[in-house]
């Protein structure tokens, strides 16, 4: 699913976060927007899922020859820290993607399992959450986000609060996420920009702007 932003702006108040901007994301990869704080990343994520709009310009989904506008319907989001329920299983978290998109709880339960084996918490299905580490919290926040199954997966800076053994597993899992849903992610790590398919600077978007 392709993603096309073009000349898009957003001020908050009289601050101007975007200005003009335009970026092209291939369907199926990874795309990584790096910059430093106050460039922009987060609201461009949230003008891609739907949950605010742009001032000027637009974005476009594209997929099979249709376009449409962004929705929230669309996009997984993987936020900073998993947002797990504490005193729920590891495997109850994950299915919550599933019941998200219409599953009963038995299909839900079945794709929490799935989840889990390929983020590589499958032996931790029936830990509660507030038992993970926080490397293993943001692996189950994209769990829930493959149980979501949607197009577009959306995640803001997740390995922010990592160590380096631990951002690495989650470049490694960015990797295996490639081709089965387009993945757009925040980051300030490099570790993670070189494992994307490409990097967007959202510094040189606001030059050219």
């Amino acid at each position: 699913m392709r993603i096309d932003v073009l000349s898009v702006s957003k001020s908050f108040g009289a601050k101007k976060v975007l200005e003009r901007m335009t970026a092209h994301i291939t369907g199926g990869s990874i795309t990584a927007l790096v910059g430093p704080s106050g460039v922009g990343k987060s609201t461009l994520l949230s003008i891609i899922g739907g949950s605010a709009q742009p001032d000027h310009g637009e974005v476009v989904v594209r997929h099979d020859g249709c376009d449409q506008r962004p929705a929230p319907a669309l996009v997984a989001w993987v936020p900073q820290g998993s947002n797990a329920l504490p005193h729920r299983s590891t495997r109850d978290n994950a299915a919550l993607g599933a019941l998200s998109r219409g599953c009963t709880w038995n299909e839900a339960y079945a794709a929490g399992v799935i989840a889990l084996e390929r983020v590589g918490l499958e032996d931790l299905a029936d830990r509660d959450a507030r038992q993970l580490s926080g490397g293993e919290l943001q692996r189950l926040a994209f769990a829930r986000a493959l149980c979501a199954e949607r197009p577009i997966i959306l995640a803001d800076e997740p390995t922010a609060n990592l160590d380096s053994a631990n951002t690495v597993i989650l470049t490694r899992l960015l990797k295996r996420l490639s081709g089965s849903s387009t993945v757009v992610v925040a980051t300030h790590d490099p570790l993670v920009a070189e494992a994307a398919d490409a990097v967007i600077d959202m510094r040189e978007l606001a030059r050219r702007g």
